[in-house]
């Protein structure tokens, strides 16, 4: 849960990395509360105003995050264009995601005990 925090603290810095750990602990946490407003939607007839609005809260958080994965596995923030290919880019991009650290790469020192980098 430090990762998920940690994330938040973070939520405008590009540079540096993150662990594999920490960006799919945020990503599942965010989807799990996305799923709760979405079935709050479906059964209560909720307004989708609300999981709109926390969809573009955590816009800049998961941004930020996922450039700093890629640069944990040695890749640019340029390779985010990739999900612009029809059909299959944002596949090659959770793939890209979940590829293992790179303990030597341009971005940083790799520190092993830490959950965000």
């Amino acid at each position: 849960m430090n990762g998920y925090l940690d994330a938040w603290k973070r939520y405008a810095q590009f540079s540096g990395r993150a662990s594999l750990e920490a960006f799919w602990m945020f990503f599942l946490v965010n989807s799990v509360i996305s799923l709760v407003f979405v079935l709050l939607e479906i059964f209560f007839q909720a307004t989708w105003q609300i999981e709109a609005l926390y969809s573009l809260l955590i816009f800049l958080p998961m941004l930020s995050i996922t450039v700093r994965r890629l640069h944990d596995t040695n890749r640019s923030a340029w390779w985010l264009l990739v999900v612009l290919v029809p059909a299959i880019g944002m596949l090659v991009l959770l793939v890209l995601l979940a590829l293992p650290s790179e303990p030597d790469c341009d971005f940083g020192h790799y520190p092993q005990n830490n959950v965000m980098l």
